[in-house]
């Protein structure tokens, strides 16, 4: 068998276990999606609803005068995710930038302190965030739930290393140009890695959708809950009884980041493929 002949039977085989695992990554939301449209109280085990009714649905849309409106979470999650993902690029792109190109004083020191701080729990500093977010009065804010997801300590490395393995020349051409530093940063360097951009966008994004205990600690008002937070408390108003109305919800919730990796998975490889590890 010739060297060709191994590579293409490598290549189908490598592409029979991928469809195998993106058959059983699907099947469980092939079945959420399923049991949201099952109109008896229980879920079903087939991939088809037995019983297909919108109630479900409709029970979301009106939720009766319930504690619970999965639409206002909803409409929470997507503000505080999307002013997370803009606020945390531009402030983990000056950040890699200036750690970067900018030499100073204790570059390497605070590039070391940052790779160090990445090795602490979250869960650890939970109690004094929460400790400061009250003494400066915003519990139960916009500004509470958004400002941790900000300042990412992987996405100032991750934008840092990549802006490192630019050509040097591209930089001494726009300095000897007359551009200053945030010239260069915005018309060179923010063009430049707009894959690792889009990469820290996801991951941003994805972290703030997906947080649980972090809202559960800073927020009190059921107007102020997230998705995720509101999907338990939905859940525990509708008891073990009605599924399909808990599957409902939980369909409408990995929509929305469902979409987004979709959308720029080829941004995601493109972003990490690129980023080195020199610097």
């Amino acid at each position: 068998m010739t060297a060709l002949a191994h590579r293409r039977r490598a290549r189908r085989l490598a592409t029979a276990a991928a469809l195998v695992f993106a058959i059983l990554w699907g099947l469980p939301l092939l079945w959420t999606l399923s049991s949201s449209f099952e109109g008896s109280t229980t879920p079903g085990s087939r991939l088809l609803p037995s019983d297909p009714t919108l109630a479900n649905w409709e029970m979301l849309v009106d939720p009766g005068g319930r504690a619970v409106n999965i639409f206002i979470a909803f409409f929470n999650s997507t503000v505080v995710a999307v002013v997370s993902t803009v606020l945390a690029l531009l402030v983990c792109s000056m950040a890699g930038y200036a750690l970067a190109k900018l030499p100073f004083r204790g570059n390497a020191a605070v590039l070391g302190l940052l790779l160090a701080t990445m090795l602490i729990p979250g869960e650890v500093v939970l109690v004094p965030l929460f400790q400061q977010f009250r003494e400066l009065g915003l519990l139960n804010t916009y500004g509470a739930l958004a400002l941790p997801h900000i300042v990412s300590l992987l996405g100032v490395v991750l934008v840092r290393q990549f802006i490192v393995n630019l050509p040097p020349d591209l930089i001494d051409a726009a300095r000897s140009d007359g551009a200053n530093a945030w010239q260069i940063y915005r018309y060179v360097v923010v063009p430049l890695i707009r894959p690792a951009l889009t990469t820290l966008g996801i991951l941003v994004f994805l972290g703030s959708w997906n947080d649980f205990l972090w809202p559960l600690i800073s927020t009190s008002s059921p107007s102020m809950q997230t998705l995720p937070l509101a999907l338990v408390t939905f859940r525990s108003a509708y008891g073990d009884v009605d599924y399909g109305v808990v599957m409902a919800s939980a369909a409408l919730a990995i929509t929305p980041p469902l979409l987004v990796f979709l959308f720029a998975q080829r941004f995601i490889i493109a972003g990490i493929s690129n980023t080195g590890l020199k610097g």
